[in-house]
């Protein structure tokens, strides 16, 4: 069997990004992921199809995902034992697709071989997938950016071909990224940006009373969409659920998920003050890691800014290269639209789409005037930045460090799965060593085991947990220090 060589480099692609994510497929389950197991068991035909219930959502949830929620979460429950490692390899399929699609958007929008096989390594490469692959919470992206990305591609078909099959694939594939993540509400517009930079680059005439025709389904399933999500499902909630619309936090939440984009650590968030200024406790714990990674993101940064001087005069000149640029600039902040204006709910994961607009034009800009040494010292860079990157978010998130945290829980009942058979209560509890640190280690493991449901899927809720902050403040058959699963 022949490859070609698109292929072939793709398949290199492929293999890098499982190198780099390989030790997420250890990683156990964390936060949320017991909420989403707890509302994934179905023992009928009705149970399971009750998961895309428009009228009623499952109790303590405002959100409406079944496709990347429950149903992702019952494959574990009912085939797997809730093992997640097999949960983990689905999500590595579904990021290998979108690295595949992500190249067939960029060899449509560019036309170019070589962009669009450097977008797909850049994008395939890229440290925003941490949460991706490491939190099976975070797989709701990856599923929607699937169904999100093969609509755009088969509406383009469509748009060249006329053939009615593109457009059904294109509108259903809309209808299942809804039933992934509410942000696919964003895709009707996305497609009219679609089509205003084909007809921007003249490669065929369009008439826009054509589109107005054909995106009117959009806009039809978007409004019951929206009825049926607003007046059964209401809006996230929570203490990060925070709208905010002024422009400092706008410019702000933007710059972050610009940044982020070439490979900076999520972390850094929590160490850059108003005015630039960084928390001496990131340089104290951390230089060894961030000083490289400064070093290499400068390097990154230069290397662009160099591309874009020597490509000035063609961006803004030639009508095909700014029309990409503003297609580029477009897709970015119209896919990230949905969390934008969230400024304390901001993840990398949330850049699965966003990316996109951010790599294509990276990619264009490093592939102008065949300069080769540029743009493959761009890439090396780039992949030991993400590299050094995914090492430091591995040893500081709170997605690696609750799965630790969870595990241990896991590993200690069962080792000790005779003791839990002969009790109904557990309390958790802090010791006066506890005070001084700044956080209470039972509340954490409260957040990690999201409560009660840890033991509700793993113990049948046959075990109830309480968290106390003193020792012996609650009674229970059995009283645990919550300190000894945190690791330190």
């Amino acid at each position: 069997m022949k490859f070609s060589r698109s292929t072939k480099y793709l398949f290199i692609i492929f293999f890098i990004s499982f190198v780099l994510y390989l030790p997420s497929l250890s990683t156990f389950y964390t936060h949320d992921d017991f909420f989403h197991l707890s509302i994934a068991n179905a023992n009928s035909l009705k149970e399971f199809i009750n998961f895309f219930s428009l009228t009623k959502a499952p109790e303590g949830w405002g959100l409406y995902r079944p496709l990347t929620t429950q149903v992702f979460y019952f494959l574990t429950i009912k085939f797997f034992n809730l093992n997640p490692l097999p949960l983990h390899v689905i999500s590595f399929g579904v990021l290998f697709i979108n690295i595949f699609l992500v190249h067939e958007l960029a060899r449509v929008i560019t036309r170019n071989t070589n962009t669009s096989l450097l977008t797909a390594f850049l994008y395939g490469a890229s440290a925003t997938h941490f949460g991706h692959m490491y939190f099976l919470g975070a797989f709701q992206e990856l599923g929607m950016a699937l169904f999100f990305l093969v609509s755009v591609l088969t509406f383009v078909k469509f748009e060249f071909h006329k053939k009615l099959k593109f457009y059904l694939i294109s509108f259903a594939s809309f209808g299942l990224a809804l039933l992934s993540k509410e942000s696919a509400v964003v895709l009707p517009f996305v497609l009219f940006l679609v089509w205003s930079f084909g007809k921007a680059i003249k490669k065929k005439t369009y008439f826009f009373r054509n589109l107005v025709k054909y995106l009117i389904p959009y806009f039809g399933l978007l409004a019951v969409y929206f009825f049926f999500r607003i007046k059964y499902y209401g809006f996230a909630q929570g203490e990060s659920y925070i709208w905010d619309f002024s422009i400092g936090r706008l410019v702000n939440t933007l710059g972050w998920y610009g940044i982020w984009s070439f490979n900076l650590p999520e972390m850094l968030v929590d160490f850059v003050q108003p005015g630039l200024k960084f928390n001496p406790n990131l340089f104290k714990f951390w230089s060894k890691e961030i000083i490289p990674i400064f070093i290499l993101f400068a390097t990154i940064l230069l290397t662009l800014l160099y591309k874009v001087f020597k490509n000035l005069k063609k961006l803004f000149t030639n009508q095909s290269s700014l029309s990409l640029f503003l297609f580029c600039i477009a897709w970015f902040f119209l896919t990230l639209l949905p969390v934008l204006f969230l400024p304390l709910h901001k993840f990398t994961f949330y850049l699965t789409l966003p990316l996109i607009g951010i790599v294509i034009l990276t990619s264009y800009l490093l592939t102008a005037k065949r300069q080769h040494f540029v743009a493959s010292l761009f890439m090396i860079t780039w992949l030991i930045l993400s590299f050094m990157t995914l090492g430091l978010t591995r040893k500081t998130h709170w997605i690696t460090q609750g799965a630790e945290t969870a595990q241990n829980v896991h590993n200690y009942f069962i080792a000790e799965r005779g003791l839990v058979s002969n009790i109904k209560t557990i309390a958790f509890y802090d010791t006066q060593d506890d005070i001084d640190l700044p956080w209470s280690p039972t509340a954490l493991l409260k957040v990690v085991l999201s409560d009660q449901n840890y033991f509700k899927v793993f113990w049948k809720g046959e075990i109830s947990a309480s968290y106390s902050s003193l020792e012996g403040s609650q009674e229970a058959d059995v009283s645990l220090k919550s300190r000894q699963f945190l690791g330190y």
